[in-house]
This record gives C-alpha cells, sequence and structure tokens, in this order.
C-alpha cells in the first residue's frame, strides 16, 4: 500500500472558500451592507459574530 503525501493548503491564501463558509460571509456583508467598520456599533458586531454558531435545527 502506497502512502500519499500530505499537501498543507494554507487558507489565507485561498481564492475561494468552502460553501457554508462563502454563505456566512455573504450574509455579513449583507448585514454590514457596505458600512465602514468604524461605523459599526460593538454590540451589532457582537450580534453578527453570535448569529454565526448558533445552531440550526
Amino acid at each position: 500500500m502506497r502512502r500519499t503525501i500530505k499537501k498543507e493548503f494554507n487558507l489565507n491564501k485561498l481564492k475561494i472558500g468552502c460553501s457554508p463558509c462563502m454563505s456566512e460571509a455573504k450574509k455579513m456583508e449583507q448585514k454590514i451592507s457596505n458600512r465602514k467598520v468604524s461605523e459599526i456599533k460593538i454590540e451589532e458586531v457582537k450580534t453578527i459574530i453570535s448569529s454565526m454558531f448558533k445552531r440550526k435545527d
């Protein structure tokens, strides 16, 4: 049996992501809606981030 060579990927250099990640990124873009980062309130950032980790049953 042959061993395969394990390739290491730098995820920061990929041009595209997996479909769940891309859909979450689109949702975040819609919630931010072309505002500057300095215009977003801390509480709003917390709700956006926490919505990513809620279980979808």
